[in-house]
Formats: C-alpha cells, structure tokens, sequence
C-alpha cells in the first residue's frame, strides 16, 4: 500500500496532466465560419444555445469572402491576439487546413475541426488529432460519401414507385458545391459510386458553388439539354432550391415529373418538403459545432474523450427528412426550439443518466434529436 505522502504526491501532480488543469474555469471558444449562408448561420446559431447552457465563451466569426484565404487569414487575426481563446474550432478546407492547425498549436492554442473530412494533403503531412500536433484534439464530420450515395438510392426508388423509370436507367442530373471542399469531393464520390451500382444514370455533374442563384442557371441549361431527365441530385439545399425554381419555369412538376433531393435541412427545404416539392433532405449536421462544443465543454473540465474514439477522429450518418418526418424534423431546426432543452444534460462532466447511456456521436445526436422533437415549437423546459 502506498504511504500518505506518496499517494498525496501522485494526486498532486494529477492536477498538473491533462484537460484538468482548465476544470474550474470557463472555457472560451472561437469558431471561424467559413461563410455566412443560411446553413452556416444555423450552425453558428445551436452553438450558442449549446454554449449558453454549458457556460462557455463562445465568439463566431463569419468569412464573408468566402475563400479559403481569407479563412486562414481570420485564423491568423484570431492567433495575433495578445489574449487568445484557450479552442478555435473550425472546418476544414483543400490546401489551408495544415497551415491553420500549425499557427494554432504554435500560438498554443488547441483546435479542433469538423464538418468536412480532414483533407488527403494535411492528412499525410501531420496525420489526425494528437499524432503529431498534440493541440489538434479531435476530428468530427458526418458521413458525406453515405449521404451523397443515400440521395441516389432515395431518388430511384422514388422514381420507380411514382412510374418515372420506365427505361432501363433513371436519367439524373447532379448539382456539387467547390472544388475546395471536401464536402464536396465526399458527397461526389457517394454519388458516383451509387450511380454506377444502380439504375440511375448520371448525365452530367456540374459545380454550382453551393448558390441557389447559379444552380438556377445551371438547371436550366442541363434541362435544355437533358430533357429527358427525371431527378436532381444537389449537394445542397439551397442549390435545390435554385434548382426546383429552374425546373418550374421549364414546365416540370417537382415532386411529380421530376424529383429533387438534396442535403442540409435548411428550413426554406423543409418547407419544400411539405409541399411535395423536394423530395428529401438529409441532415442533422447544423448541430455538428454544438456537439464539438459539447466534446470540449467535457475536455476542459477534465473529462477527455479518448474512450468514444481511440483516434479522436468522430464520423455520425445524416438522417432523411421526409413528408412522413417532417413535424418532428422541423421541430429539431426551429431555432426557437432550442432553449427548450437543458444541453448540460449531454454533458459526461458529473455523469448525468443521459450522458451514461450516449458513448457515440450517433447516440449523442440521436438523444439530442429526440429531446427536440418531443418539445412544442416555441415551449420552454423547467430548468434546475
């Protein structure tokens, strides 16, 4: 048996190791937003409901230029501050990812990223979190190659029930984001190999940088050009929706004579969804920030989460939104919705019996998802 000085020794230098050394202050957050559309201001929007009840000091900043430059460029203004944030919580971007993780954990200030897979070129410069960048502490991203590959199996199927396919394959046109998204290049790779395992037939993938407007434009032509066509793959909504206003005014029926499916729910495509429309969005991922928040609320208290994921690398599925979801799903988006449950709840820090029972990204927004859906639009919980 250990001697008193020796055990009091051991627990004194434990208090020096680790995220416990932040416990008992409030831990201040920046996330750098990589553009300020609708989805983004969503996210930007459940991290500070998250924050408010988890008590932690969080500054959003949005890159309204929109390039990757600029956001590293927010980085380093951010990093130059003579007081700096103790996390900088971003997404990650083609060719700029590995220099902003560098300037943070120089400036020692740790990172964590997420939204978008880590990009193939940092990842072989400095690997995932922890491996060689010991600030860099976790990695999550929903799953963009199951979600670009889910709209093409929803879209045939939908095709088929409604009698669209009556030839051999199902003619669809497809709308991505920027080439500097891994997003994009994820959901893309979904796409493409979803396309060549089933019926639906890919006429032509254009980029339209994730805006309604030149979705617009770009719809008009491919159904010009492809009159045949019988859905429409967007990687976005708002592109979808560019897109359902091209096919209107070229005489198409969405939701009858052509389909349209795509990802985000935003609430304008929920709305679309409720109409007929849009055929299905995939989603959940606007809650992304606040559950990296909710990882490093835990982090800084003293509870680390290497036991939810050795490598500190998250992945969770997007869910659909259906006309047969639709009530509970726009609960979940309806901003008003969100103070209406207590997040601490959520939190490992003191083991609530929902914590317990939530060891993955998956069940942690399953449980989140769940809360808000039972809550009415615009009630608000009884807190302790």
């Amino acid at each position: 048996m250990k001697s008193f000085p020796a055990r009091f020794l051991i627990g004194f230098l434990l208090l020096f190791t680790g995220p416990l050394a932040d416990a008992g202050t409030r831990p201040s957050v920046v996330f750098l937003s990589p553009d300020d559309s609708r989805f983004w201001q969503l996210v930007a929007g459940f991290m500070e409901a998250v924050a408010e009840d988890l008590e932690v000091d969080l500054e959003v900043q949005y890159d309204r230029e929109s390039h990757r430059f600029s956001y590293l460029r927010m980085a380093k203004d951010v990093l130059s501050r003579e007081e700096k944030p103790d996390y900088l919580l971003f997404m990650c971007k083609e060719h700029v990812t590995e220099s902003m993780l560098r300037l943070a954990d120089g400036a020692g200030v740790k990172t964590f990223t997420f939204n978008t897979d880590v990009p193939d070129a940092a990842r072989a410069s400095i690997g995932m979190p922890r491996s060689v960048l010991s600030g860099w502490l976790g990695h999550l991203s929903p799953d963009n190659i199951a979600a670009g590959r889910s709209l093409v199996t929803l879209l045939g199927k939908q095709a088929e029930q409604l009698g669209l396919a009556s030839g051999p394959s199902i003619p669809m046109v497809a709308l991505s984001g920027t080439l500097d998204s891994s997003a994009t290049k994820d959901r893309n790779g979904g796409l493409l190999a979803a396309a060549v395992q089933q019926r639906s037939e890919l006429m032509q993938l254009v980029y339209a940088n994730w805006s309604g407007a030149l979705a617009r434009e770009k719809t008009e032509v491919l159904l010009k050009r492809y009159p045949e066509t019988v859905s429409i793959w967007s990687a976005s909504d708002g592109m979808a929706l560019g897109a359902i206003e091209a096919a209107r005014n070229a005489g198409r029926v969405p939701g009858q004579d052509l389909l349209v499916g795509s990802v985000d729910w935003q609430p304008e495509a929920l709305d679309k969804i409720r109409s007929g429309e849009l055929l299905v969005s995939l989603g959940r991922h606007f809650m992304g920030g606040g559950l990296a928040l909710l990882l490093l609320h835990d982090y800084h208290h003293g509870r680390d989460f290497d036991d939810m994921s050795p490598d500190y690398v998250f992945r969770y599925k997007l869910e659909p939104a259906t006309r047969d979801n639709i009530d509970q799903v726009q609960r979940i988006a309806d901003p008003e919705n969100w103070s209406s449950v207590d997040f601490r709840q959520f939190s490992r820090v003191g083991e609530t019996e929902t914590a317990k029972a939530v060891p993955d990204p998956d069940a942690v927004l399953d449980a989140i998802t769940g809360a808000l859906a039972r809550q009415e639009t615009g009630s608000v919980a009884s807190r302790e």
